[in-house]
């Protein structure tokens, strides 16, 4: 008889094969303490004596201070939820498929959550307006679902007469499906609220599959969930009732890449009708993920000088700040970017950008044609060659078929081998060129394919040019504009292609009269032999 034998007796004759899905610590809402499930136990259930072979999650407990022996079904759901249904309580002495066979469909089904769950991504990537439901009888109820700046995290909002239910951030660590239905589990931010809700998918078109109708269960247990009839319905209003009217022209659209030298932490920008996205380090942070809501001001007085001023909003952390965006047309290659806080008036900016897209051909002239050498030692910052420090040589438009290309090169003595010289040299083309003041000419170099930088120069007379890592052409500051790293102005085009071919014509005759000495040198070394095998 079970009812004889002692708790390590019966942890002896366990002949359970629990899969590890099932094992680890559970929470239970509604209970105070901590689920445990291992091989052999399952807290409050007792010990594991075997499990049946006719399903396989269908495992025989007992325990020893009440006496009682259960049936338990266990229904994986996902790595951080699962769910139960279990027997009543039978004597030690029952047939275990008498005991098992009591569970029906209509059996409670209870749902644990993993204690300390890893988040995962919430099913929705936008925002939902609820609306009202005659349905639901409580005064309460929810009137947003906000999906959040971060992927595992929404926000829902509710009205002003709810007293016990405020606005509620949550983490998804759980989806699954049963049927046509999915759900979703959540935990709020303070850990004090489990959230669960469902929905079926409406097809809207070939690539999206969207709710349009979403069940919040009204307690924590979930099981509100189980019929629509239970369950607290929301009608979803389409989003598209809440999409932008903004229309965005056509420079503004497409993927941008920041300037800068530093392409570790290179930005990338994705701007549409709607939306402005800026992500970090190969796209795996997004930093800015802003909606348009207006339009506030679009100037367009010529063909080159075009700016949009634009009132947006961000869902940072679930906390809705607006922002103002203003973008200017440099090129159909080039924008200016700036971004500030809705706090005065959109007067301010307080981040800016130079975005370009990476192109093959440049219809841009490079401006202020010529030679451009450095005086000194020049600290370079893009990491194009192996010199740190070096002569530089900058050609701009000496390309005799192509003016807007240049050509920059580098000179040093090897670090090691003092006696090695070594040259290295980038090409590159213009992708626009502007004058923000009398001051300065700023133009966009894009070299490497992916790669650009700002060359600035003085206006008044040709006399130096800097090469700038900022990520703004356009706002750089005084210390940007080193004069000791200046390329000073040289030569023009003309002269340099004609000393060009100056030295290729010497080089040509020094090339002729080593042949013709090589020629005599020969001739003679053969009369010598002929005369010495004759004699």
């Amino acid at each position: 008889m079970l009812t004889a034998l002692g708790l390590s007796s019966l942890s002896l004759l366990s002949s359970c094969s629990i899969s590890s899905s099932l094992i680890g610590i559970w929470i239970q809402p509604g209970l105070n303490d901590l689920i445990t499930i291992n091989n052999t136990w399952f807290s409050l259930k007792g010990i594991c004596l075997n499990g049946q072979q006719d399903i396989k999650y269908k495992y025989i407990y007992y325990n020893e201070q009440t006496r009682c022996k259960r049936c338990i079904l266990f229904i994986p759901r996902h790595l951080n939820a699962l769910q139960y249904r279990e027997s009543e309580c039978f004597d030690a002495d029952d047939d275990n498929s008498r005991i098992c066979g009591s569970i029906t469909p209509d059996t409670v089904l209870y749902t644990l959550f993993r204690d300390n769950a890893e988040s995962i991504s919430c099913p929705f990537d936008q925002s939902w307006y609820f609306k009202k439901n005659r349905q639901i009888s409580s005064s309460c109820q929810p009137k947003a679902f906000h999906n959040c700046l971060s992927i595992n995290t929404f926000q829902i909002l509710y009205n002003n007469r709810c007293q016990s239910h405020k606005d509620i951030i949550a983490i998804c660590f759980a989806q699954f499906s049963d049927g046509n239905m999915n759900y979703i589990i959540s935990r709020s931010l303070n850990q004090q609220r489990f959230i669960c809700f469902s929905y079926t998918k409406t097809k809207i078109n070939e690539k999206n599959l969207l709710p349009n109708e979403v069940y919040l269960s009204e307690d924590e247990t979930c099981r509100s969930l189980l019929t629509r009839e239970s369950a607290l319905i929301l009608n979803i209003l389409p989003n598209k009732y809440y999409e932008s009217k903004v229309h965005m022209p056509d420079w503004t659209q497409g993927i941008w890449s920041s300037i800068g030298i530093d392409r570790i932490d290179a930005n990338t920008f994705y701007i549409n009708q709607s939306q402005l996205i800026m992500k970090m380090h190969d796209d795996q942070i997004i930093k800015y993920d802003l909606k348009f809501l207006r339009i506030i001001q679009y100037q367009q007085q010529q063909q080159h000088e075009k700016s949009i001023h634009i009132r947006a909003k961000s869902l940072e952390q679930c906390s809705s700040i607006f922002y103002c965006i203003k973008l200017i047309y440099r090129s159909s290659a080039v924008i200016d970017l700036s971004i500030g806080f809705d706090e005065h008036q959109c007067k301010e900016s307080h981040i800016h950008y130079t975005l370009f897209k990476p192109m093959t051909k440049s219809n841009i002239s490079c401006p202020q044609i010529g030679i451009y050498k450095s005086l000194n030692s020049y600290q370079s910052s893009l990491s194009i060659s192996t010199c740190s420090t070096g002569r530089w040589t900058l050609s701009i438009g000496c390309q005799i078929t192509n003016s807007n290309e240049l050509t920059l090169t580098s000179s040093c003595r090897h670090d090691i081998v003092p006696d090695v010289h070594i040259i290295t040299s980038i090409k590159g083309i213009c992708l626009a060129s502007w004058r923000t003041d009398h001051r300065f000419q700023r133009t966009i170099i894009l070299y490497d394919k992916t790669k650009a930088f700002c060359l600035i120069q003085p206006l008044k007379s040709m006399t130096a040019s800097w090469i700038l890592s900022e990520n703004s052409c356009t706002h750089t500051g005084l210390l940007s504009i080193n004069v000791e790293n200046s390329l000073h102005y040289l030569d023009n085009c003309q002269e340099n292609n004609h000393l060009l071919l100056l030295s290729s014509s010497s080089s040509s005759n020094i090339y002729l009269l080593q042949r013709v000495f090589y020629l005599l040198f020969y001739l003679t070394m053969k009369v010598l032999i002929y005369v010495n095998v004759m004699t």
